[in-house]
């Protein structure tokens, strides 16, 4: 398949993101879960990759601060997360896995190597390998246009 090199890759990044999480959502209900949102699966991953104080989490995602207490507070009444003090700053909180959370964090990893699995099979394993390469490349920070930087 030859893509036009004017294709907008932001918006096939976002087709790819939609992909995979149509495809975890299916895979979680399959094994028994509760749909969550996909903010509420942003801040699954955050957590995971040691995001774990709110405020860290809403500048992740680009969202308010009373946006993503909602959230994880809705993530608290599933049982999935608990609010816990900070270790290292007695104000602050920090989000950590309950149980429940581990549980369905052990799912959803095996619900995506499902997914992956099922790439591998429609598109190769040459195009799954070329894409995380890319996917993986530093690309340094964010650009920024010139009448910025100023």
């Amino acid at each position: 398949m030859t893509v036009p090199i004017n294709t907008n890759l932001a918006q096939l990044f976002m087709r790819a993101f939609y992909w995979a999480e149509e495809g975890l959502q299916n895979t979680l209900k399959e094994r028994g879960w509760a749909q969550i949102t996909k903010a509420q699966s942003q801040v699954f991953i955050s957590i995971g990759e040691g995001v774990t104080r709110p405020s860290e989490i809403a500048a992740r995602m680009s969202v308010t601060r009373q946006a993503i207490h909602q959230t994880i507070n809705e993530l608290v009444e599933f049982g999935y997360v608990s609010l816990e003090p900070d270790p290292s700053d007695r104000r602050a909180k920090i989000v950590t896995y309950t149980e429940k959370g581990h549980e369905i964090g052990q799912n959803t990893v095996l619900g995506l190597s499902e997914i992956e699995a099922q790439l591998i099979a429609r598109i190769g394993v040459d195009n799954v390998q070329a894409l995380r390469e890319a996917l993986c490349q530093n690309w340094g920070e964010p650009y920024v246009p010139v009448e910025m930087q100023a």
